[in-house]
C-alpha cells in the first residue's frame, strides 16, 4: 500500500488532476504522511449490489490484515465496520466505541478523563478511516464511468461457395467500463466484433456474440452487448447470364421517336445467392435522359447492379456501349 510522501501545506497535490489525486492518502498524528496509496479491493462475489467500491475497499483491506475498518456510505451516511472479511452495520455511537475498544484490547473505564479520552481516539480513528476511504471512493469511482459504442460487425471464415443473404443486425452496441480518462481516448477503430462463420450452413445461423468474438482496448471491460444474439442467412454462390436493358427516362418531342436501340454486350454474367438469382431476368443500366440525346450517337453507361447482393464475373466489364438512332415521326397523308 505504499505511496508517495508528503510533505505539509502541499494540499494542492490532491487536486483532482493531479497524478496523486490517482490512489488512498494515510493520515497519521493530524498528517497526511503519503498520498497515491493503493487499497486493495475485495473479490467477493456474494457481497450486496449496493455496496461499491468503497465498501469493497474496506472489506479488502480486513481481509488483507488485521486491521478494523470505518466505511461511512456517501449516499445514506450508514456508518459500518469491516473486519475479519465480515461488514456489520453500526446502529449507534455506543457500539462503535465498543468495537474501537474491543479491537484496542480495552475495556471501559468509570472515571470521566478516560472515557474522554478514548471517546476522543475512536473519533480520531473514525474520522481517518472515513477521510481515507473518502479520497479513495472519490478516485476509484471513475472506473466505474460507462460508455457505449456502436461497432459493425464483421463476418470471418466464410466458405467461397456461401454468400450472406441477410442479417438481423450490421452493428451491435457496446456498453464498456473504465477509468473516465480512459474511456475519453478510446478510438471506435480500437473496437472490433467479428463472427466466425467457419461452421456455418446454407439457411439461417444463429450466433451469441461473446468475449471471444470482441477486441477492446487494454483496461477497458465489456459490460454488455445489444443485440446479444445475431442470425446470419447464407446461401450458395451461383453463376447466371442475364440480359442488358437500357433505362430510359423522360419523353423526345412529340415529333420524334426513338427508332433503334442496341447494347454491347447484350448480356452480362453475374455472380450472387442462388435465391436471389433465381428471382432476377434483367439487368438494367444507369438511368439514360433521353431529352439529352442528339438524333443518333453512342454513349457508354454503367449498369446498375447491388454490390451487396450482386457482383460481375470475372472478365465482365461494369459498362454497356449503348448505340441509338432517333428520327421524326413520318406523318401519313
Amino acid at each position: 500500500m505504499a505511496g508517495d510522501d508528503f510533505e505539509r501545506n502541499d494540499y494542492e497535490r490532491l487536486l483532482p488532476d493531479n497524478p496523486v489525486h490517482d490512489g488512498a492518502s494515510v493520515v497519521q498524528d493530524d498528517r497526511i504522511e503519503e498520498v497515491g496509496c493503493i487499497l486493495p479491493l475485495s473479490v467477493r462475489k456474494d457481497l450486496p449490489s449496493n455496496y461499491g467500491t468503497r465498501h469493497r475497499a474496506a472489506l479488502g483491506l480486513a481481509e488483507a490484515s488485521d486491521a478494523l475498518v470505518i466505511v461511512v456510505s456517501e449516499e445514506s451516511g450508514a456508518v459500518a465496520i469491516a473486519k475479519d472479511g465480515r461488514i456489520t452495520r453500526i446502529q449507534d455511537r455506543g457500539t462503535l466505541e465498543k468495537h474501537l475498544r474491543d479491537h484496542a484490547g480495552q475495556r471501559l473505564g468509570s472515571r470521566s478523563d478516560l472515557m474522554n479520552e478514548k471517546i476522543e481516539l475512536g473519533l480520531a480513528v473514525f474520522l481517518s478511516a472515513a477521510f481515507t476511504l473518502g479520497i479513495w471512493f472519490s478516485i476509484t469511482r471513475g472506473f466505474d464511468t460507462l460508455a457505449s459504442f456502436e461497432v459493425p460487425v464483421e463476418y470471418r471464415n466464410r466458405d467461397s461457395v456461401l454468400q450472406i443473404v441477410n442479417t438481423s443486425a450490421n452493428t451491435v452496441r457496446l456498453q464498456l467500463s473504465g477509468s473516465r480518462s480512459l474511456l475519453d481516448t478510446v478510438n471506435p477503430n480500437q473496437l472490433r466484433v467479428r463472427v466466425d462463420l467457419g461452421k456455418a450452413a446454407t439457411g439461417s445461423n444463429s450466433y451469441t456474440i461473446t468475449n471471444e468474438d470482441i477486441t477492446l482496448p487494454p483496461g477497458v471491460i465489456l459490460k454488455d452487448v445489444q443485440p446479444p444474439m445475431i442470425d446470419v442467412d447464407l446461401d450458395m454462390t451461383s453463376q447466371k447470364e442475364l440480359p442488358v436493358q437500357a433505362d430510359f427516362i423522360g419523353k423526345l418531342s412529340k415529333d420524334r421517336i426513338l427508332a433503334e436501340v442496341r447494347l454491347e454486350p447484350a448480356v452480362v454474367t453475374v455472380i450472387g445467392a442462388s435465391g436471389f438469382l433465381d428471382k432476377l431476368s434483367t439487368i438494367y443500366t444507369e438511368k439514360i435522359p433521353v431529352a439529352d440525346l442528339a438524333d443518333s450517337g453512342v454513349i457508354e453507361v454503367g449498369l446498375t447492379i447491388n454490390p451487396v447482393k450482386l457482383k460481375l464475373a470475372p472478365g465482365e466489364k461494369s459498362t454497356v456501349t449503348v448505340y441509338y438512332s432517333i428520327r421524326k415521326k413520318t406523318t401519313l397523308k
